[in-house]
């Protein structure tokens, strides 16, 4: 029976003679088995570092480090007690954080991706991801050198398939994603799923202790939101602007995330400014407008290379 504790990332550092020999194993093993079939697929990298991450998990729960050759595709193991677990492991070259802070002094919560076609898959019949992130150097092919200092795995926790579909936000490929001070767009179909909804666990040996029962808890849990605190404002304030919602639900949202800072907007503040002045020289507002806004966020002058 799975005891609920709050996710904080195990870390494990595979940078020892041990390591190696189990980065080693992960790289031979994509470059016999790499999956190069179907859409939206993780490089060869990707997958090696979801071989990695399902090689220390088998070692440590004492099972053989590699599945046989016969082994379903649709989940990478079965605990004891029957409940199969897939594997999920995003790579960078940053280690894993709970919470990400940007230039406007706000934390972003952490979030893991999942490919949506997995999801949506009835053939890919797993009970519950196990999230991992793996820490690479900028040079990241498997196996790297026994030199390299940041080859670190974080086990996060685990959540059942159900909950992520149900629960989780589909995003289609183009969208747009904040990490850290930046954007960028996704190249696939994903799905967030934010770190503090997961089930956390105290070591690895807990993942054994995983049964049905918790699997069919876990899906009956309603969790919070998938957002970052920082866009559900965002949205909040869309929303208003678009007369969709009553401005009172912004009070509400900012009570709920505990925000009472200023959150930045997507695009540069001096876009803002560029358009007051516009809205100013069409003789639509006057100087008010443009001074409420310096009450809020500064305009970003040019200081020089």
């Amino acid at each position: 029976m799975y005891k609920f504790v709050n996710p904080k990332p195990i870390i494990i550092k595979l940078t020892d003679e041990i390591g190696f020999e189990l980065r080693k194993k992960a790289a031979d093993y994509i470059s016999e088995n790499q999956n190069k079939s179907g859409a939206e697929r993780g490089s060869k990298d990707e997958q090696g570092f979801g071989a990695l991450a399902e090689i220390v998990i088998r070692k440590n729960l004492g099972m053989p480090e590699i599945n046989n050759a016969d082994h379903p595709l649709a989940y990478d193991l079965l605990l004891p007690s029957g409940v199969k677990v897939d594997v999920k492991c995003r790579g960078g070259s940053l280690p894993f954080r709970e919470e990400y802070i940007s230039n406007d002094g706000l934390p972003r919560e952490a979030k893991h991706n999942l490919f949506a076609r997995q999801i949506y898959d009835d053939r890919l019949d797993t009970d519950i991801y196990l999230m991992t992130h793996l820490e690479t150097p900028k040079d990241r092919a498997l196996p790297g050198t026994k030199r390299q200092k940041k080859w670190i795995l974080y086990i996060c926790g685990w959540v059942s398939k159900e909950r992520v579909e149900r629960e989780g936000v589909f995003l289609p490929r183009g969208s747009l994603t904040e990490q850290g001070n930046t954007w960028f767009t996704y190249r696939g179909q994903e799905i967030e799923f934010y770190h503090k909804n997961l089930n956390g666990l105290e070591d690895i040996k807990c993942l054994a202790q995983i049964n049905k029962e918790d699997v069919e808890k876990d899906k009956n849990i309603i969790g919070d939101l998938n957002l970052t605190s920082v866009d559900a404002l965002r949205i909040a304030y869309d929303l208003v602007g678009r007369g969709i919602i009553d401005r009172k639900y912004i009070d509400f949202v900012k009570e709920k995330v505990k925000i009472s800072g200023v959150v930045k907007p997507i695009l540069h503040v001096n876009q803002y400014y560029h358009f007051l002045n516009w809205l100013k020289q069409n003789g639509q507002i006057t100087d008010k407008e443009i001074n409420n806004l310096e009450q809020i966020i500064q305009k970003v002058d040019y200081m020089g290379i």
